[in-house]
């Protein structure tokens, strides 16, 4: 692991959702673990892995500053 991914902590949690489970996380710097620097959620714990890693691989070049980022990489099914 690079020093500048360390710079970071990333959590997943499962939560209950529409008789689901959805996976969010949460990223904040390691020497203040109590300031959120950016979450969102997936359908699946691997989603979750794969959208918080790509998120401070972001963070770390610039792309991003930080806050929520939106689960637009697979779509969602809603019902009315």
């Amino acid at each position: 692991m690079s020093h500048e991914r360390r710079q970071f902590v990333i959590s997943i949690q499962a939560q209950p959702f529409r008789k689901k489970t959805r996976y969010y996380w949460i990223i904040c710097r390691e020497n203040n673990p109590d300031e959120l620097v950016s979450w969102g959620f997936a359908p699946t714990q691997e989603l979750a892995e794969i959208e918080s890693s790509n998120e401070v691989r972001d963070l770390i070049s610039g792309l991003t500053q930080g806050g929520r980022v939106d689960g637009t990489r697979y779509s969602a099914i809603h019902r009315c």
